[in-house]
């Protein structure tokens, strides 16, 4: 029998949540048999307004509203709903129930959405919402996780079944990307929200690497935000990624210690990995696990540890090497796309054993 799944996802393919999680994996599971619609809850020009000037378009947000509404009501001719963290935002979950009922449901988290209403600056939404994303994960035929940090959070809400499935990258796409390149850089690829939120934490240490090495520092997606750290800055595209992991020699990813990142599924990370670079990083949550101390990468807490990882880096590229060569090695093994959206299958097959 052909599963047909409906994909109700939070972006098209520019949002990279629902890329990684949800969009890269559409190929493989239809070669596997099975039969995915997508239906983004907000268009694209959403978020290009979002990056660029700060703003949301209260007329698309209702329009996209008004849209998911619709597609939910006429769910009839699917088998599966696969959803993005909730079906629409700020709808209490006795809807979102009444909206989903009769069909089995595969809820995705990579981020601790649960914190959006759990820490709102509103007491009113506190209140009223608090408990969805629980309720939901309570609900679903299965639920699917990014992080350890997650996982362990759907099963303590009493979630029946929860699948870690680490946010998953083309390996082979990204193996082109692992010449070094002729001046020693360092790469960050996001965007312009989370350029804004970690850069800066890292300002000191960099600009005196950079000053003393004459090294370069390479931005991809960040657009205008950190404006006061120099950097060369490229404008994020899909098609455009390889060529960005061709130009770094190792890549960074600083994170300030909050429980909101203690919940991100490390992207950038794994990325850097399949590229087969060396990664720096903040050892927050997952983060302490992807990257292996002084044989993948370095773990770094200080300024001084940024600064003295970088620069043992850049004075022996044999190490910088076979660090990246580990690195794309782990990648392969346990991160690839075709490796998650096999897990993913499976976690479809066996959720069509009931409903709810």
């Amino acid at each position: 029998m052909t599963i047909s799944v409906l994909a109700l996802t939070r972006y098209d393919r520019m949002g990279a949540s629902s890329r990684v999680r949800f969009l890269q994996y559409v190929p493989y599971l239809e070669r596997m048999g099975l039969r995915v619609e997508v239906q983004p809850l907000l268009p694209r020009e959403y978020l290009t307004c979002l990056y660029a000037h700060g703003t949301r378009s209260s007329v698309t947000v209702a329009a996209s509203l008004i849209n998911r509404l619709l597609r939910v009501l006429r769910k009839g001719d699917v088998d599966v709903i696969w959803l993005q963290r909730e079906v629409l935002p700020f709808l209490p979950f006795v809807l979102e129930k009444i909206l989903l009922s009769g069909k089995p449901i595969v809820v995705d988290f990579d981020d601790a959405h649960h914190l959006y209403y759990k820490n709102a600056g509103s007491y009113l939404i506190r209140g009223a919402f608090a408990g969805k994303i629980e309720a939901l994960m309570r609900h679903a035929a299965a639920v699917i996780v990014g992080n350890p940090t997650l996982e362990q959070y759907a099963r303590n809400s009493g979630a029946d079944s929860v699948t870690l499935i680490p946010s998953a990258v083309d390996v082979t796409r990204l193996k082109t990307a692992v010449r070094a390149p002729k001046t020693f850089t360092v790469g960050w690829i996001g965007t312009p929200v989370t350029a804004t939120q970690s850069l800066p934490l890292i300002r000191k240490p960099l600009e005196k690497f950079l000053a003393e090495t004459g090294s370069r520092f390479l931005l991809c997606g960040a657009d205008d935000a950190a404006q006061d750290i120099m950097a060369d800055r490229l404008p994020w595209s899909e098609s455009g990624e390889v060529d960005f992991f061709s130009e770094v020699t190792v890549g960074i990813c600083p994170l300030q210690d909050t429980e909101w990142n203690q919940g991100k599924s490390g992207y950038k990370i794994i990325q850097y990995m399949a590229a087969g670079k060396p990664a720096l990083v903040s050892p927050v949550g997952i983060a302490n696990d992807l990257v292996t101390q002084g044989g993948t990468g370095f773990h770094c807490n200080t300024a001084d540890e940024w600064y003295g990882s970088l620069m043992q880096l850049q004075q022996d590229p044999a190490l910088c090497a076979s660090m990246g060569a580990r690195a794309q090695s782990q990648a392969q093994e346990k991160y690839d796309t075709e490796i998650a959206a096999n897990c993913l299958h499976k976690v479809f097959e066996g959720c069509m054993g009931g409903q709810r």
